[in-house]
């Protein structure tokens, strides 16, 4: 790639993430506030199922890991019907298909961030947290690694959506029931079976919900640097570039 196709391309996206962020103000009225009152509509209703039980830590690392669950899903759910959702746009105008997800995954990862940063901030201030200069440090790190683990993740999830495009109806109600068994409402191993915590051993969702917990410093033992998670994403990312360059040359055609 020349540096003229990477400026073109960087410019599209840009264009094309700009609009659609513009395009999702339009269509919520509470902007960025929307995800954030789903979140906590969605802890309201699980702290209340279990019996309000849980202080100030338990709710706010609860949101948070909401925050990190949701974000994960809804690019899942979004990639896995964006070929067919953007057919006209694929027949028509000659592009490099793969921004599409890079455009998706940023919007919906800047809704993240604003988030997320607003939370950290309250649980560092609300829970006295004595570790929060590693946290601060530690947190840019969990960040990158969560961006590239959601690209990743999307140009998987959009190979697999242009073979079985019913999936992303089938799946909302399975992710909601993973995030009740999953480390966000489930933190100690004990509270679920062995087959639930086998299962979120190899959940990616519950390992990026892990990861972010541990550079937090939930436990309150000491913030650990997302550096594993940092290399697994960065892997993860290359081999879901290269899978998407092989077939979308094939998926393109027949769309």
């Amino acid at each position: 790639m020349t540096i003229a196709d990477f400026t073109c391309a960087a410019r599209l996206t840009m264009s094309l993430a700009w609009y659609d962020i513009l395009t999702q103000r339009k269509e919520s009225f509470l902007g960025l506030v929307w995800p954030m009152l789903q979140a906590g509509g969605l802890l309201l209703a699980f702290n209340l199922f279990r019996g309000g039980a849980g202080g100030i830590e338990i709710i706010l690392s609860t949101y948070l890991g909401v925050l990190v669950w949701t974000t994960a899903s809804t690019v899942l759910i979004s990639n896995l019907r964006i070929l067919h959702a953007n057919r006209e746009l694929i027949t028509h105008i000659v592009f490099s298909h793969p921004i599409l997800s890079v455009v998706d995954v940023s919007v919906k990862y800047l809704f993240f961030v604003v988030q997320i940063l607003v939370g950290v901030a309250a649980w560092l201030v609300l829970t006295h947290n004595d570790h929060w200069p590693l946290v601060l440090a530690y947190l840019p790190i969990y960040l990158l690694a969560f961006y590239l683990a959601l690209l990743a993740m999307a140009w998987m999830a959009s190979i697999v959506g242009a073979a079985l495009p019913d999936l992303s109806f089938l799946l909302p109600p399975t992710l909601l029931l993973l995030l009740a068994l999953s480390p966000v409402f489930q933190r100690t191993a004990e509270s679920v079976p062995w087959a639930v915590r086998i299962f979120n051993e190899i959940n990616p969702l519950s390992l990026w919900v892990d990861a972010f917990y541990a550079t937090i410093d939930v436990t309150r033992t000491g913030p650990t640097a997302p550096l594993a998670f940092l290399a697994a994403a960065l892997v993860s990312v290359v081999l879901a570039r290269f899978l998407v360059t092989i077939c979308y040359r094939e998926i393109t055609k027949v769309i």
